[in-house]
């Protein structure tokens, strides 16, 4: 990882430093003695930077001259990373770790399966442990340097990240003054970046094989064993084979069509068809509670045409898939929210169900939804959702009721006349089948008092 180190160092310092450092640039007020008491692990490594830079008269500095400074000769402080997210089973050193948990230099963290956490250094940037790793946040410091161009010291970053099992997701802050590159390290191998977003796996017990994919930026990925190396752009990735010297570097495939894959996945089997990808031979899916990402509940290579989902609880989740090319490498992904529904069965014809007596009352501009419902009873539960009729649909009032209550009152708030509205119904039996949805268009009225029939039924709209 020299040679990244290096380079880096040269693009940013403007100089061409023999190992990793920093510029200092010396002010009027600098007394060499302090300044090597301020900066220098000891006074007497001053003859080593001197050394470093050249200088004929160690003992002799001038205003703005800009000094190169070797970290290994630096002060450096501890710099605070924490967990941002954590979902399942997540531990730091043996111990069960939460949001929030500050996580030291050494710290170690692990999931376990259908587990994911998030992790934020110092700059900002962002880790994303998924299900099944476990890392160790080896470098976490930050050191003070003179900046050339400000009135005071400015603040650099270094981190280094080892994988020792399964895989990280990373998105390295664009901003940060690094001193040294962001590394995430395995047993074979290192990438470097100083902004980007890429993922790193090392999942394979067998080869030792590292993979890397930039989705983002560029990164440097260095195969340690052979002392070879590679620069990454957007776009590319490659397998890092700890027996082979040459890296081939490919383009990562494009993100799949997820137009005709379907958003209901029935149980009980509860398999999900992948779509037609040119050059896949597998693919990646993953699940998520959330959007972002950050709370993965399933990570799985899918090589027979069907990702078995069985195991995911009914409900909405979001789920990205990726074609993974005959390499090993993986590309970008497309994501679609789904819904995994257990239907009621054959034998059993679906609860006929319905509205009724439904009205507005409107006061003040604010409206107040009541209906009442026929055809269920104290073993379904029904949830009403009222959301602008515009993607995505956000809720903005909500309600939940045993299938026995009779009627169901939802405060929309202030309405402006002519406002349009979505009432979204979903009913659910005692062992977890889903009940036909319905779903209602509502238009905001004016004036006071109140409005009968105001329900107008429209197709139900899926995630």
């Amino acid at each position: 990882m020299a040679s990244c180190q290096l380079a880096m160092a040269q693009a940013e310092a403007g100089s061409m430093p023999r190992e990793p450092s920093m510029p200092y640039t010396v002010k009027a007020s600098d007394k060499l003695i302090v300044m090597s008491r301020q900066l220098l692990n000891s006074p007497g490594d001053w003859k080593e930077v001197a050394r470093f830079n050249g200088m004929k008269n160690p003992n002799a500095i001038r205003v703005g001259q800009v000094l190169q400074i070797p970290l290994r000769f630096m002060q450096a402080q501890p710099a605070s990373a924490k967990i941002i997210s954590s979902n399942g089973d997540v531990q730091l050193a043996g111990s069960p770790a939460a949001v929030g948990t500050a996580v030291a230099e050494g710290g170690q963290l692990q999931t376990g399966a259908n587990s994911s956490a998030v992790l934020e250094l110092a700059d900002g940037s962002r880790v994303t442990l998924l299900p099944n790793t476990l890392a160790e946040l080896v470098t976490h410091r930050s050191y003070a340097t003179r900046d050339v161009a400000k009135s005071g010291s400015s603040t650099w970053f270094s981190g280094l990240v080892r994988l020792a099992q399964g895989g990280l997701d990373t998105l390295a802050a664009k901003t940060t003054r690094r001193a040294t590159p962001l590394l995430i390290q395995t047993p074979t191998s290192t990438v470097g970046v100083r902004g980007t977003e890429f993922r790193v796996a090392y999942d394979d017990p067998a080869t030792q094989n590292a993979r890397t994919e930039v989705l983002e930026g560029a990164v440097r990925a260095d195969n340690t064993a052979q002392k070879s190396g590679a620069e990454l752009a957007r776009g590319q990735g490659a397998v890092l084979n700890p027996g082979v010297k040459d890296i081939k570097v490919v383009d990562l495939l494009k993100a799949p069509d997820l137009s005709a894959t379907p958003a209901d996945i029935l149980k009980p089997q509860a398999l999900w068809p992948m779509p037609m990808l040119e050059g896949a031979q597998n693919f990646r899916v993953q699940v998520a509670i959330d959007e972002t990402f950050s709370k993965i509940v399933r990570n799985l290579v899918v090589s027979n045409g069907n990702a078995d989902l069985s195991s995911l609880p009914n409900g909405f989740w979001f789920a990205r898939i990726r074609g993974i090319d005959a390499g090993g490498v993986e590309g970008f992904d497309s994501v679609r929210a789904v819904q995994v529904v257990l239907p009621p069965p054959p034998e059993v014809p679906p609860t006929q169900w319905s509205l009724s007596n439904d009205r507005l009352d409107v006061a003040n501009g604010r409206h107040v939804l009541q209906f009442s419902q026929m055809g269920l009873d104290a073993s379904h539960t029904i949830h009403a959702s009222v959301s602008a009729d515009l993607p995505p649909y956000t809720p903005m009032a909500e309600a939940s009721a045993n299938g026995a209550v009779p009627r169901i009152a939802l405060d929309l708030g202030i309405l402006e006349p002519g406002a349009r509205l979505r009432l979204n119904l979903t009913v659910t039996q005692a062992d977890g089948a889903k009940v036909i949805p319905l779903a209602y268009l509502i238009t905001g009225q004016s004036g006071w008092g109140w409005f009968e029939g105001v329900l107008q039924p429209v197709p139900v709209v899926k995630p």
